[in-house]
């Protein structure tokens, strides 16, 4: 009897033993230690085969680590494990993840274009829907570590939709697929949502790194109630003393850290647990307008709680929506995608720029006369006059230009150009003036706008009289943007193949506008048409290669006023709609020009714009992607 109880005894305390060596994680060097303690052989470790009975052996954090000892021919689950050479796309899921045999990985083209539309479903084209109902956009908030869908799911950071992807060198692919910067692995944060960045093994951490929810201490629930986490305000008391919880009794002053905005009083009194105030202060992450809203292409307005609120104010609360419009003298073909600024203090996507409707002129408004031609206001509404301080006293009327976009202007390299010293005049000397009538700089009409010029760009060749003024072109960068309107929009131009550069400006019946040198100095523009740079020879031996030249038709003449400016011919297209429609390009820029008050009785030499394509189109692009 005696003998059975006491090897009763002993097989109860060689199972509690063996209990106690689970428990205590146990495990021997050639184990591998489950989340719940039980014990593996480490090679069942990232295997792509779950063998912990709580699956903890094929996770990320378990894995991410052994991504540099996976090469070929195996293949490497997105978490990390390493399994057989031929997994992917076998049809069989060898990867616990199913990160072989993802849709975007292994399907066809119309299974991801069907992918793709479900993913989209009524967002925008580069947009795709949370379970939500709310629209992301795909390049900012697709597989970017974050939970930005918000709904706790992660479904933006999800194997389906991110396991496929490459990325680059200098970054860390997270366990489910996307990417964040390098630097953010293992600096004591989850920045990956699945906190692969800060796996233990990765890190060589002693425990996992976990992001803590934050809770009410009971110590802070003796006093008053406060907000936790990054809500919490900063809490001064007399004389801006900092304050912790709790707060028994007394007046406390509000305040956020940068970033975030109070909502509720900035003062309240705590008595018996209650605040005086109705609501609880707390600190909440708003969107930045910073840059958000800016552009000349468009313009927005702002709404909360269905009211109109000023989109111009630094922040806005998340709810904030935005609704977009095309500026005057722009254009899209569909409407506008609007922003909403989301609960964690951020955009839901981008603004969508509009297209600059060039080369249009519109129904005129009034009419003046000059010199016999009855012209309007609209006439050439890319015509600008450039004017520089004169001794310290004045603008003085330098040269003409024409507008490529709102805040750039192209005009001739010898209008801001200093013979003395070969280089630029200062920007700071120059003024730009659009819808300019009367050339005279203190004769003014209700429709001229005056710019600033805060840069100018020389082409690279120019040496002014020395070389017969080659390349004689110049950009003038606007320190703030026109608004357009129909008097000031900006002119067409397009580049051809450099076999035809200098064909393109062979026969073209075009005008240039100008101010007169009678009178008031009224605006006037004077048909011409225009001859090859092999044809020009005939007349001008000298001619630069880079030239064509122009003849004035009737009894026109080009004067000192028209140097600078643009000669332009209306062009049937297709380029900014289906439908064919007449626009004006430039195709050259007036290089020789009479000094004063003088015209020129034989023909005039103009820049051909079409040799400077890059430096045109750089120019362009800076400005549209910038500023509009």
């Amino acid at each position: 009897m005696k003998l059975n109880s006491f090897l009763s005894n002993l097989l109860f305390l060689c199972a509690f033993s063996l209990r106690l060596r689970t428990i205590f994680s146990e495990c021997d060097n050639s184990q591998f230690e489950c989340d719940n303690g039980s014990c593996i052989s480490q090679y069942d470790v990232c295997n792509g085969e779950k063998n912990c009975p709580d699956g903890s052996d094929e996770t990320a954090l378990t894995c991410v680590s052994q991504r540099q000892h996976c090469t070929k021919p195996y293949f490497q689950c997105t978490y990390g494990a390493c399994v057989i050479g031929t997994a992917g796309c076998n049809g069989v899921k060898e990867c616990a993840d199913g990160s072989d045999e993802t849709r975007l990985r292994c399907g066809n083209e119309d299974d991801i274009r069907q992918h793709d539309r479900r993913l989209q479903g009524n967002c925008q084209d580069n947009e795709f829907k949370c379970p939500s109902g709310i629209c992301l956009d795909k390049g900012n908030f697709l597989c970017d570590g974050k939970d930005d869908c918000a709904d706790g799911t992660g479904f933006d950071e999800s194997v389906d939709l991110c396991g496929h992807m490459e990325c680059p060198a200098y970054s860390f692919k997270c366990g489910t697929g996307g990417c964040i910067s390098g630097s953010l692995s293992c600096n004591g944060e989850n920045d990956c949502y699945d906190g692969s960045d800060e796996a233990p093994l990765l890190c060589n951490t002693t425990k996992k790194v976990t992001t803590p929810s934050p809770v009410e201490t009971p110590l802070e629930l003796l006093g008053c109630p406060l907000p936790i986490g990054d809500e919490r305000p900063i809490l001064t008391g007399e004389g801006s003393r900092i304050l912790t919880g709790p707060i028994i009794r007394g007046t406390v002053r509000f305040s956020c850290k940068q970033g975030y905005v109070l909502e509720g009083e900035e003062s309240s009194y705590c008595a018996k647990k209650k605040w005086s105030t109705s609501t609880i202060p707390k600190c909440v992450k708003y969107c930045s307008t910073s840059g958000e809203f800016d552009g000349y292409s468009t313009k927005a307005l702002c709404t909360h709680n269905g009211q109109q609120v000023e989109c111009k104010k630094p922040f806005h609360p998340p709810g904030t929506e935005v609704k977009f419009v095309c500026s005057t003298g722009f254009k899209t073909l569909s409407s506008l995608p609007e922003m909403k600024c989301m609960k964690g203090g951020y955009w839901n996507r981008g603004r969508q720029r509009c297209e600059q409707d060039c080369g249009q002129i519109a129904t005129p408004t009034k009419s003046f006369s000059a010199n016999g031609y009855t012209i309007n206001n609209t006439v050439v509404p890319w015509h600008v006059g450039l004017y520089v301080w004169h001794n310290e006293k004045d603008y003085h009327f330098q040269c003409g230009g024409s507008l490529l976009t709102p805040d750039l202007v192209i005009t001739a390299a010898h209008c801001v150009y200093d013979e003395g010293t070969r280089l630029p005049y200062s920007y700071d000397t120059f003024r730009v003036i659009a819808a300019k009538f009367y050339r005279n700089y203190g004769e003014t009409t209700p429709d001229d706008k005056r710019r600033d010029v805060r840069l100018i760009e020389i082409a690279p060749g120019y040496k002014g009289r020395t070389e017969n003024y080659y390349q004689d072109l110049a950009l003038l960068t606007l320190d703030e943007p026109f608004e357009l309107s129909h008097v000031i929009r900006p002119i067409c131009v397009t580049f051809a193949k450099f076999a035809e550069k200098e064909s393109v400006t062979n026969e073209v019946q075009g005008k240039f506008a100008g101010w007169s040198i009678e009178n008031k100095h009224e605006l006037q523009f004077v048909p011409a048409v225009s001859k090859a740079n092999s044809e020009c020879r005939q007349n001008l031996q000298d001619i630069q290669a880079d030239k064509f030249c122009i003849f004035t038709q009737g009894k026109s003449l080009a004067c000192q006023g028209d140097s600078g400016g643009g000669f332009t011919s209306e062009v049937q297209t297709t380029s900014f709609s289906t439908q064919n429609t007449a626009r004006h390009y430039l195709f050259g820029i007036i290089s020789n020009a009479p000094n004063a008050d003088q015209c020129a009785h034989s023909l005039t030499v103009l820049t051909n714009i079409q040799y400077f394509d890059d430096m045109i189109l750089n120019a362009i692009k800076r400005s549209m992607e910038t500023r509009a």
